[in-house]
């Protein structure tokens, strides 16, 4: 991993989610098992080039992905390349609904995903100032802020 990217993440949730929801949440967080349905995240489909630079595809002429589903937000311990822990936590927030804090390392080819998810969490937070999210990259002491407008992840 060459390029690798340290993102800290802080949200408070709304009580409204749905227990699919959660479910789905806290698998993307590392804590608990993949739920059968998943709908957070689903830009799984990037084709799996063969040798002779084709897509691949099944007996049934469906193609075949290169990433199965993967939890965006789940990994733990000591940081590769950044320094530090990682981790994600799911607790019930102090006024009802849910706390969310995430710190990891990501690959920008993990961007489609990672901004799908994020996206997703920004439109339900309780309110602008309940999502933060900044990124750096690696090698840099500073982090900068993630904008998410219009629909768009922004990244710096």
């Amino acid at each position: 991993m060459a390029d690798v990217y340290d993102l800290i993440l802080s949200v408070d949730l709304p009580d409204t989610l749905s227990d699919a929801e959660i479910s789905e949440l806290r698998w993307h967080l590392g804590l608990a098992p993949r739920p059968a349905a998943l709908s957070l995240v689903t830009d799984y489909a990037e084709p799996l080039i063969g040798d002779d630079g084709e897509p691949e595809q099944d007996e049934q002429g469906n193609w075949l992905t290169a990433y199965e589903p993967y939890p965006v937000l789940a990994a733990k311990g000591p940081a590769d390349r950044a320094g530090g822990v990682l981790l994600s936590a799911l607790e019930p927030g102090r006024r009802g609904g849910w706390a969310l804090t995430s710190r990891q390392e990501f690959h920008p080819d993990e961007c489609d995903r990672l901004g799908e998810l994020l996206l997703w969490l920004h439109e339900r937070a309780v309110d602008p100032l309940a999502f933060q999210c900044h990124v750096r990259f690696y090698e840099e002491d500073r982090f900068a802020p993630v904008p998410i407008a219009d629909g768009e992840v922004n990244w710096p």
